[in-house]
């Protein structure tokens, strides 16, 4: 399609010229005005591609008019004409939006180089924005598709371990005779089925607990946890496996280490993966030292005392290209010991989500021959009540809705004051209630332990706010809770992004202070 052009400018015979070159030499499309006022109707009416204008003219002058396109139609772009002592307002013109700008007298040549090179940018930054455009739409429906795969692995992996356990079952009565005397031979396939189906067990497990993490339904239960009895006790448990290659397996912990604000049982499964790990890539005779400490860094408000725990092996190590990508889903480093000892290769990628989900930090340092170093981070308990889990899944909802350019609004609500102190039970019942409030997928209900306070982060505006907390109030007066002094209240606090808060600190702080002077509802 041919380039629309229109030439501004308050002197006929510059207009004529101009006409009479870009349309029979350069092949513009080419319109006429006379002064900015008639420039701005005809673009108003018209499409054009590019607008060149004068400089110099009366009522409206060529800056007024390019800062006026700028405004009003930023797709169309403008060029200067300007005498050579102008150049202070051609630099102007260009602060204001012009694309180039033209030394009068014209020379012909050079203009029509300079149009087309300003048109031939225009081009190629339409077709980079539809490229990013197909991009972007093309990344949404990934997001949806990956959405589908992770329900759909958690869904699969939940519903194969109920037979699989039943299967595991039979076979284990009929190894013990239960079921009637068998065979040598029997007992040979029967204990290789055992095997496999522990095998695939274990695979389920690490499907079922990733696609937990990545959806942040992964329930942490945070306690204050002693880190060097829970890894002398993890050490202890794995040297028989070490032993089997000779591999002698240190922990060097100090007694005052101080407890960590964590879940156990998931800080226990890090380990067992990490020490694990360090067992099938360390050659017969090797080590294997555990060690714990603590450091301070600062943040936002102050320092932060945080507990560094490390896993240091003497085995195979890991090539430097691959030290960016071992914590990816699926990963394999190929020709390793990791395809002769097989696994899915989820490991490292749960065992970095379970420490992210703490507020902490994984990484690895390690050299080809010399062994790897594994490190990960906790919180110190120091009366902790930040939830690092809620801070978690706050800071990855609320970065996606900055990148997708989303609504995200976050729920805060409480049971009001009690004569008596509020149970975990009428906590539990509350939760239940409120869980079938929302009714997306996306809705993520979660729950601030140390004060009693439930959490939903919703993808919604203020229409969808509205709505959800209509859906609460039609609950609380069909279904009322009692209470050991009578019936309940609820209050409700909640802050919506972009609109009222533009940081996730904002949001909560306004969230909270809604919740401290909100409207208490009857139960």
């Amino acid at each position: 399609m041919e380039n629309k052009i229109l030439v501004v400018d308050d002197e006929r015979d510059i207009r004529d010229f101009l006409f009479k070159a870009l349309t029979r030499i350069a092949g513009f499309q080419v319109d006429l005005a006379e002064n900015g006022e008639e420039a701005l109707k005809k673009i108003k009416k018209e499409r054009f591609d590019l607008v060149l204008t004068d400089l110099k003219m009366p009522s409206m002058d060529g800056l007024q008019l390019i800062t006026e396109i700028s405004r009003t139609k930023p797709e169309v772009l403008t060029v200067l004409m300007t005498g050579h002592g102008s150049i202070d307002s051609a630099i102007e013109a260009m602060k204001n939006g012009a694309s180039d700008y033209l030394s009068k007298p014209l020379n012909l040549d050079e203009t029509i180089h300079r149009l087309k090179k300003v048109l031939g940018e225009r081009q190629r930054f339409v077709r980079l924005k539809d490229y990013a455009d197909q991009l972007e739409k093309a990344n949404q429906e990934l997001k949806k598709i990956d959405a589908m795969k992770s329900e759909f692995v958690s869904v699969a992996s939940h519903e194969l371990r109920t037979p699989l356990a039943a299967i595991k079952n039979a076979i284990q009565l009929i190894l013990q005779g239960k079921t009637g005397a068998i065979n040598e031979n029997q007992t040979k396939f029967l204990s290789m089925a055992e095997r496999n189906i522990n095998r695939l067990t274990n695979i389920l497990n690490d499907l079922l607990n990733l696609s937990k993490i990545e959806s942040g339904k992964i329930e942490l239960k945070f306690e204050d946890v002693a880190l060097k009895s829970l890894i002398e006790l993890t050490a202890s448990s794995l040297r028989p496996q070490a032993d089997g290659k000779s591999i002698a397996i240190e922990v060097e912990v100090s007694e005052d280490l101080p407890a960590a604000f964590a879940d156990k049982d998931k800080i226990e499964q890090v380990l067992v993966n990490l020490i694990g790990n360090a067992i099938k890539f360390t050659p017969e005779r090797g080590k294997i030292i555990v060690l714990a400490k603590t450091f301070s860094e600062e943040r936002e408000g102050g320092i932060v005392n945080k507990i560094s725990v490390s896993v240091k092996d003497t085995g195979i190590g890991i090539p430097a290209e691959h030290l960016n990508s071992v914590f990816e889903k699926f990963h394999q480093v190929e020709d390793s010991l990791h395809r002769s000892t097989g696994g899915t290769g989820l490991g490292l990628a749960i065992t970095k989500g379970l420490v992210e989900a703490h507020q902490g930090k994984i990484r690895l340092e390690s050299e080809v021959e010399k062994g790897s170093t594994f490190t990960f981070t906790l919180p110190v308990s120091e009366g902790e009540r930040r939830e690092p889990h809620f801070r978690f899944v706050l800071d990855r909802e609320f970065h996606q809705a900055q990148k997708n350019d989303s609504h995200l609004s976050l729920f805060l609500i409480e049971l009001a004051e009690q004569e008596r102190e509020v149970g975990y039970d009428l906590l539990n019942e509350l939760e239940m209630r409120i869980r079938q409030s929302l009714c997306r997928k996306g809705d993520i209900l979660l729950r601030r332990r140390q004060e009693k306070i439930l959490v939903a982060l919703c993808e919604a505006d203020a229409k969808g706010v509205q709505a959800i907390r209509q859906r609460m109030e039609e609950d609380v007066q069909k279904n009322p809770i009692k209470g050991f002094d009578g019936p309940l209240t609820i209050k409700i606090g909640v802050a919506t992004f972009p609109e009222e808060a533009l940081s996730k600190k904002e949001l909560f702080r306004k969230a909270k202070e809604q919740l401290r002077r909100g409207i208490t509802l009857g139960l």
